[in-house]
């Protein structure tokens, strides 16, 4: 049974997982030609929400989030995914 702890673990390895697979999505940006392979690798897709103001005349509160998820970033979750259930 896994404890509280190791669930924010894993969410961790798998948020640096898509962390350093973006990262590197954009070297191989620079390094490939333009074409249909750099196109699939840099398609992504913004998921969230827009920003909105809460207005309490003393104090303003904004909240929003968007999550830009690429092809190489879930690429990258699955193999820091995979590493997690290898080194365990």
């Amino acid at each position: 049974m896994l404890h509280k702890k190791n669930y924010h673990f894993i969410l961790l390895l798998i948020i640096c997982g898509a962390i350093i697979s973006s990262a590197f999505g954009l070297i191989i940006s620079s390094i490939l030609p333009d074409g249909v392979v750099k196109e699939f690798f840099l398609l992504s897709k913004m998921i969230g929400w827009d920003p909105f103001i809460i207005d309490l005349f003393i104090i303003n509160v904004t909240f929003g989030m968007y999550i830009n998820i690429s092809v190489l970033s879930i690429i990258g979750m699955f193999v820091s995914w995979y590493f997690l259930r290898y080194f365990k």
